[in-house]
Order: C-alpha cells, then structure tokens, then sequence
C-alpha cells in the first residue's frame, strides 16, 4: 500500500508540475501580452487630443529596384516618428537610427495623422488608383541627423498644413511612471498604449539588426514591429523616450518595451550641435 500510495504522491506531484509549467509558458505571457494591450487609463486617454495625435507620423520606406531594364517600386508596412520641431512650413521629427538607416539607396515617405489609407483612398476615388499614385502626393523626409550609438534619428518634411509639436521633457521618467505609447504596429496607424516605465537604471539593449548595443529604459505598454521610433509620453504629454525596440518571448509575444530615455535624447542633440 505504502508503494502505491507514494506513486500516486509521485503522479500528482507530476501532473501538477506540468500544469504549472504549462502556465508559465503557454497562458501567462498570452494573458500579459493581452493586458499589455489592453491596458487604459482615463486620464490619458483624454488628454491624447487630435492636436497630440497630429504631431506623430508614419514613415514609409519606398525603395526602387532595377531588373533587366525594368524598374520597381516597393512600400514598407511604415514605422513611426514624432514631431518636436518647426520652422515655417518645415517640420523636424524624431525617430529610430535603424528606421531611416537606408537612406542612401532609399526614400521615405511621411504620412501625416488623418491621411487615408490606400484602401481607403481607392474607394474614394474615381478612377484606378495605383500604389505609386497614392504614394508620391505624401511628403518625402529629408535626414537631418544620425546616430548609430543613441539609435536616433531626426529627420524633416515639409507641410503645408499647420501641424502639432511636442516638446522632449529634460528629465528622465522615473520608475513605475505612468506612460502612453503612440504609433503604428504591424501595419495600424496611430495606436495607442499605456503602462509604467518597469526599469530603475539604465539597461543595455541589443537588437537582432546588428547594431551597436544602446543604453535604454524598459516599460510595458504594448509596442510591435512598426513602433520603432514612436513617441513615449508622459501625463504632461512631453515627449519622455523614443521607442527602439523590445523583447518577447519564442513564441513571439511581447515581453517589454525598450527606449531612449530624453536624457540621451538632449545628449544627442549637443552631441550634434543641435539644441
């Protein structure tokens, strides 16, 4: 009796082992990615304005090739940008080094908040619409700035339209500061997520584009490819970091957010004589 007793002990002990692990790995990173994404805080969420919404952009990249002869045009999903500066009709917005790193074989287009999608432009117009039609009445970026360490960029388009700034905070966010996210995962535009920054110091993030490792801040408000440089802001809606990247999990899953806190921003702008 003792040995059957002690094998059933075994058995549940066993079975319960892999529930737990089954948990661990298959139902609570699914279940903290949801709330990752679902996250909202009312205070916030009417503070994001269209003024706030219209000072971020998504960034196209547009590149040409040639094959026999025969030239071809290809559009990116889009990443994202923040605006922080103007003079006049021009406009001066931040993002990711690793964005707009292609720039001498390629070009990028800005599409501003309220823009129609290509979709949604060829229902509205009366004749055929091609993808190159549709792209070439948006703006094209002229770099301003790079920099691989920082991961930053800042890059300048011309508007005709009046369009928001948002100032970069000079203090870094402090830990469990609430945060929203604006910008454009996975072919979405203009999203917005919400969550606390989760480091205390500075961590090192590596990407898997080969690039020099950055020094960043973490938080957990959702981002996805397509959020690369996006605006991090505060309940002042100043601009506080500029996403780069993140990790998840092997099954893809969005584990953390990673950013370049305005500390490093301003330092890059004086590293550049820009400020």
């Amino acid at each position: 009796m003792d040995n059957k007793n002690n094998n059933k002990i075994t058995i549940t002990i066993i079975v319960v082992a892999l529930i737990l692990v089954c948990v661990c790995i298959f139902i609570y990173p699914s279940v903290y990615e949801y709330q990752c994404k679902t996250r909202h805080f009312d205070d916030f969420t009417n503070k994001i304005t269209n003024d706030i919404l219209e000072s971020n952009i998504v960034i196209v990249k547009q590149e040409k090739t040639v094959t026999e002869n025969i030239t071809s045009i290809s559009w990116g999903v889009g990443a994202s940008g923040v605006i922080f500066r103007s003079d006049g009709d021009t406009y001066y917005a931040l993002t990711a080094y690793h964005v707009v790193k292609d720039f001498q074989n390629t070009e990028y287009i800005i599409m501003p908040y309220g823009a129609p999608t290509y979709s949604e432009y060829r229902k509205s117009s009366e004749s055929y619409v091609s993808s190159e039609m549709y792209y070439e009445q948006f703006e094209k970026a002229t770099i301003v700035l790079i920099d691989e360490e920082y991961d930053l960029a800042v890059i300048s388009f011309e508007s005709k339209e009046p369009l928001n700034v948002l100032s970069v905070s000079e203090d870094n966010p402090n830990t469990n500061e609430k945060i929203a996210v604006i910008s454009n995962p996975e072919g979405e535009r203009f999203v917005y997520s919400f969550g606390v920054i989760t480091s205390k110091d500075y961590y090192l993030f590596e990407s898997n584009d080969k690039l020099l490792p950055v020094n960043t801040f973490t938080h957990n408000a959702y981002i996805a490819p397509g959020s690369s440089g996006s605006a991090v802001l505060n309940e002042e809606m100043r601009i506080v970091g500029i996403n780069i990247g993140g990790g998840t999990d092997f099954m893809n899953r969005f584990k953390y957010g990673a950013i370049i806190p305005c500390e490093l921003i301003h330092e890059f702008f004086r590293k550049n004589s820009f400020e």
